[in-house]
């Protein structure tokens, strides 16, 4: 039984990666979440999937830190991915996939912050290292992020003949190298720094 590779972009991201593969799931803005996750578990049909790319963007929101006496913008705040997001109220239906991951399967995150803790201490709010922490435990995989901005390159690209536009063509979307301090968080609760996280998708 082959694994399987699967890539999921949200549209506020892009129409489409720049290596697009027949695959990959594209997921609107008014596309319940669970719709994604069923359109997951059918890319994977009866194979098992050894590498999940979730792209999409972070939340972020002014944080007060009473420590620090300051405020600034923290991310660690869900994924906005579709109509659902993927949140402390939604996390918990991506365990209908644990059946469908590969042993030692790993979930990229692609999305800016999302394992970022801005909590200021109290583990709640805004603390995106737990919510990772509980993806990793409701899907079995290891789940892949970053707790800094993400950069991406996306566009329309003028093809030209001196200095004429003979037409115009949309790239896609490229995550070129991860940004920050990149983590994986494990189905036991634990986590730890990946030094060598190697290069985003395309």
């Amino acid at each position: 039984m082959a694994d399987i590779e699967l890539r999921v972009l949200d549209t506020r991201i892009g129409a489409r990666f720049r290596r697009p593969r027949p695959t990959d799931i594209i997921v609107g803005t008014t596309q319940p979440l669970a719709d994604v996750i069923t359109a997951i578990s059918n890319g994977a049909g009866s194979g098992r999937i050894s590498r999940l790319s979730i792209c999409c963007h972070g939340y972020e929101s002014g944080v007060e830190s009473e420590r620090a006496a300051y405020s600034h913008l923290g991310g660690g705040f869900g994924l906005q991915l579709g109509a659902g997001d993927l949140t402390w109220n939604t996390v918990s239906e991506f365990g209908a996939l644990a059946t469908k991951f590969a042993a030692g399967a790993i979930i990229d995150i692609y999305s800016c912050s999302a394992a970022e803790d801005s909590s200021d201490g109290t583990g709640f709010t805004g603390n995106g290292r737990a919510l990772m922490r509980e993806l990793a435990g409701y899907t079995g995989a290891i789940v892949r992020a970053s707790d800094a901005p993400q950069a991406f390159t996306q566009g329309v690209v003028n093809h030209r003949l001196w200095r004429f536009t003979l037409y115009t063509s949309y790239e896609g979307v490229d995550f070129g190298e991860w940004e920050g301090t990149v983590w994986l968080f494990k189905p036991d609760g634990s986590r730890s720094r990946d030094k060598s996280p190697g290069r985003g998708v395309s």
